[in-house]
């Protein structure tokens, strides 16, 4: 949990392009589960934008409704 929380502090103090990518691209519900890592580069698709720091997803923020899809980078 804990390296999950200074990961989490590091991108608010030092905000990559890839992060305001992501921001832009965001349906900007604010809460996210952990899922199981996929390989995938981080990038837009047609499912949504992957941000996937050391080429993996681990993070899958919720859908408007509150549910969970899969990853984006399983499409």
């Amino acid at each position: 949990m804990a390296v999950v929380l200074i990961v989490l502090l590091g991108l608010v103090i030092f905000p990559s392009e890839e992060i305001k990518e992501f921001g832009r691209h965001s349906n900007g519900v604010q809460e996210y589960v952990f899922v199981t890592s996929k390989p995938c580069p981080s990038g837009l698709r047609k499912s949504g934008y992957s941000y996937a720091p050391g080429g993996h997803v681990v993070l899958k923020q919720k859908n408007l409704d509150g549910t969970v899809s899969e990853p984006v980078c399983s499409d």
